[in-house]
């Protein structure tokens, strides 16, 4: 692939398992020095390329290195260094000195970089056996978790929030397949990765895969089906059943698991930004297991666990489109995954059409758990409110700290709609102002739909007998309206996965009217945890950790009604009751 990787570092070469080839290090490589490399230009059939040692790029990161070429042959004369070549195992004397890795946009030579095979062994020598069980503890620690207080406003947290800011003189990895549309876009803002305009063809048994030996063609699949998104590139080292691939990173995620299939090339493509080699899997032969910054390793004969996705979608009630779906399972690229198919199925076959409405129903199935019930309406044409939600739920459930969860599919229907059902939270009113501890408290809310139609609703709060005497909050609303503004500001504690599930069962829709009454009460932090309902003065010497907020009135829902609706609510109103 076309990227200026992160610079390699030079360590002590270790085996990966058997008898490698013999290899030169990079202590020994000099300007001048020439060599081959071995790729596919064409087809399956593997060809030889020439190249000429400019030099050695020695600490571009800290300890890494980068061995710099100029390459001839095949069309690179005309197309510089191709997309596709990464990983291409170069030669000198018959020794293996790396995998090219790297190239530079608009050049007007065939001027790339290798990385050290040095550096790939050291990284990628330990292969797991088996994907990854656990789920990596990088949920954001914070009061309340932000990943959940995201999920529950229908909102994904950005790439940015959840890894940094990418390292700008770093090109993103490129990923071919389905062109995305901008929606789809965004959801990726953040993330090393670059969409790139070439197409997955589809493979067949008549297709030419290139053989399984350096120089090789491979391509990792994030999502297959009825859309796909692959990565391709070349075979550096084979030892047994294990293999290394690229020569950089896919996305320096780690632990990984991902179907890896041989390919072929149908066409190089050249271009005056980055030419590309337009390729095709052709059959399955592994699964990736490692994703690291020197390069990407796999095991031949193993198979990957993909995420299954169907969703359905009906138009007007004239007719439905079936679509279904294989994803990577990760934490952090499954829920964009997901989110991508939603809002590309949504743009394909909903714009334009005047469609204004758009339900969602389905529900998340996982290993050992109840269903997570999907559910969510939007009153207008725009598709990344849908896949945002559903995203959402799923960055909740997959960054859990505690265990990886077991996804046995995620199903979804979609209804689209030529009218606009939407209704607006035009008034409350209390007819007291007073209320007594252990009776029922009504509300009437005024609902106005888009055509300035009318109509009223009657709540019946509960007013509970452990209520404290004082002042209260009504707050009348739809339920993302109500999350965003934090009804309850008492941490939300999970402590297992199962915690997570009942906590987005029982969240608040935008499809519903809620009435929430809301007292304070003194609190304080200890240890991420609040204790409710102590003195101020004992609360006063109750030290926080940090994660907490101290010494302060806590929110915290005392009662609750809900006017479940079949139209998209919007708005907040909030009035004060006294409570006797």
């Amino acid at each position: 692939m076309k990227l200026v990787a992160l610079a390699f570092a030079l360590f002590s070469l270790v085996p990966l398992a058997g008898q490698g080839p013999a290899t030169l290090p990079v202590t020994e490589i000099r300007a001048g020095m020439k060599g081959y490399g071995r790729t596919v230009f064409q087809g399956g059939k593997i060809e030889r390329f020439d190249f000429e040692v400019l030099g050695v790029q020695r600490n571009a990161a800290p300890g890494k290195s980068r061995i710099m070429v100029r390459a001839s042959g095949g069309p690179l004369a005309d197309t510089g260094i191709l997309a596709g070549m990464s990983g291409s195992p170069c030669y000198i004397d018959g020794k293996l000195i790396g995998a090219l890795s790297t190239g530079l946009l608009f050049e007007k030579e065939a001027i790339g970089g290798i990385t050290p095979i040095a550096e790939m062994l050291d990284q990628l020598r330990d292969i797991p056996e088996t994907p990854p069980s656990r789920t990596p503890l990088i949920l954001p620690k914070l009061e309340p978790p932000k990943v959940l207080k995201a999920a529950l406003s229908g909102q994904m947290l950005d790439f940015r929030t959840l890894m940094g800011e990418p390292d700008p003189q770093a090109m993103p990895m490129a990923i071919v397949g389905s062109a995305l549309g901008p929606e789809a876009r965004r959801l990726w803002a953040g993330f090393p990765v670059a969409f790139a305009a070439a197409p997955v063809l589809s493979g067949g048994a008549r297709e030419e895969a290139s053989p399984l030996e350096p120089g090789g063609m491979a391509a990792v699949t994030l999502m297959q089906g009825d859309l796909d998104l692959a990565a391709a590139g070349t075979i550096t080292y084979i030892s047994g059943k294990r293999v290394l691939l690229f020569g950089h990173q896919l996305f320096n995620l780690g632990s990984v698991d991902l179907p890896l299939w041989s390919a072929t090339v149908a066409s190089t493509v050249a271009s005056y930004q980055s030419s590309f080699k337009m390729a095709m899997p052709v059959a399955p032969i592994g699964a990736l297991r490692l994703d690291r910054s020197s390069g990407v390793a796999g095991l031949l004969g193993a198979e990957a666990r993909m995420v299954p996705l169907r969703i359905g979608l009906n138009l007007g009630g004239k007719r439905t489109l079936n679509f279904r779906f294989e994803l990577m399972d990760h934490p952090v690229a499954t829920p964009a995954l997901v989110a991508t198919a939603v809002a590309q199925t949504l743009d394909a076959h909903t714009r334009g059409l005047g469609l204004q409405s758009l339900s969602m129903q389905g529900n998340i199935k996982l290993a050992g758990h109840p269903a997570i019930l999907i559910e969510n309406v939007i009153a207008d044409l725009n598709p990344s409110r849908l896949s945002q939600y559903v995203g959402a739920m799923l960055q909740a459930i997959t960054l859990n700290p505690f265990e990886k969860p077991v996804f046995e599919g995620i199903s979804l229907t979609i209804k689209a709609e030529e009218r606009l059902d939407l209704s607006a939270i035009a008034g409350v009113r209390l007819l007291k102002a007073r209320a007594k501890r252990g009776e029922i408290l009504p509300v009437l809310v005024t609902l106005q739909n888009i055509q300035g139609v009318r109509e009223t609703a009657t709540f019946n709060i509960q007013v509970p007998s452990s209520a404290a005497k004082g002042k209260a909050t009504l707050m009348v609303g739809d339920g993302f309206s109500l999350m965003a503004a934090d009804p309850d500001e008492r941490m939300i504690e999970v402590a297992n996965l199962g915690d997570v599930v009942r906590l987005l069962n029982g969240a608040l829709r935008n499809n519903h009217a809620y009435a929430l009454l809301v007292q304070s009460q003194p609190g304080a932090g200890l240890r991420g945890s609040r204790i409710e309902g102590i003195p101020p003065t004992v609360a006063s010497l109750v030290s926080g950790d940090g994660a907490s907020s101290d010494n302060k009135l806590q929110r915290r829902i005392i009662g609750r009604a809900v006017l479940p609706l079949d139209r998209e609510v919007r708005g907040l109103s909030q009035l004060d009751v006294e409570i006797e």
